[in-house]
Order: C-alpha cells, then structure tokens, then sequence
C-alpha cells in the first residue's frame, strides 16, 4: 500500500509538472499563486520554469491533493488484496469503486456519500486540507471494515431440507 501511495503522490506531481504553463499575464500568475512583485514588467515571471512549477505547487497546496490522490490508491489496492484473500465480492467493490473515484475526480474523496470531489471545492471552497481529512476518514473506515469482514468467520451453509 505505501508503494501505491508513493506511486500515486509521484504520478499527480509528474502530471502537474508536465501539464504546468508558465502564466503569460498578472492575472494567469496571480491565479497560478504567484504574487504581483514576481512577475516583472516584460511579462514573464522571475522564476524558471522548475522553480515556478515548484513555488505554484506549494502555494496553491497540491501536495494536499497529491496525498488525497494517493491515500484513495492505497485504499484501492488494500481494497484489491482483501478482496482475493478473503474471497469478498464487497471487498473487491470497494477497491473498484475507489479506483473508479480515482479516474472521475482528480480529489478522489473515496466511499463519499456527499461528495466533496471537484465540484465541492470548485464551487463551495471547500480547503484541500479538509478533502484530505475527509478522504482519511472514509478511507480509515473503508480500510476498518473490509478488515473485519476478511477477519470474520464465515457463516455456516445453509441446509434445505427436502
């Protein structure tokens, strides 16, 4: 699982870098997080791109995003294993559905009822720290449950009597 989360956390930033542009305006860098001082009067910002990528990533808190993204893999792979060591069908859903958050939102609140993916922080301003607790939380319960169940012993058959 830790392998996952690493994998993951390593797969968000790697993207973000790749698909990271350098803002071209005052407006694109104060929303990238930069402040109005560092971007200079020929239009460009007195970082490289490197460390531009680097100081917008800490602002704007994506390690936060990068660790929910993560924890949401590690759930799924817990998920996965129990599923075939304790033969449970729910268990196995659970890790599909976890890795089916993963795809549809780049939040990955796994096993949210309510749902504070991509749309909650787009449109409430929900804070990446609290979809990180939210996803720890769920995840911690998920992660409880499956072990109980795969730890449980299984139910006598049932005879019919004919």
């Amino acid at each position: 699982m830790l392998a996952a989360f690493l994998l993951a956390c390593a797969a968000y930033v790697g993207l973000s870098f790749l698909l990271f542009e350098m803002p071209r305006s005052v407006a694109d860098a104060l929303d990238c997080g930069f402040l109005p001082e560092e971007f200079v009067a020929s239009g460009t910002l007195t970082f490289n791109r490197n460390r531009a990528f680097a100081v917008s990533f800490l602002r704007k808190q994506e390690y936060l995003t990068a660790a929910t993204v993560g924890v949401a893999v590690a759930f799924a792979v817990f998920a996965l294993r129990t599923g075939r060591r304790g033969g449970g069908a729910i268990a196995a859903g659970g890790g599909l559905m976890a890795l089916g958050a993963v795809c549809v939102s780049c939040l990955a609140p796994v096993l949210s009822v309510v749902g504070l993916g991509v749309i909650g922080s787009a449109l409430a301003g929900v804070p990446k720290w609290l979809l990180l607790v939210n996803t720890l939380a769920l995840t911690g319960w998920g992660m409880l449950f499956l072990s109980r169940r795969a730890g449980s012993c299984a139910l006598p058959a049932r005879r019919v009597n004919p």
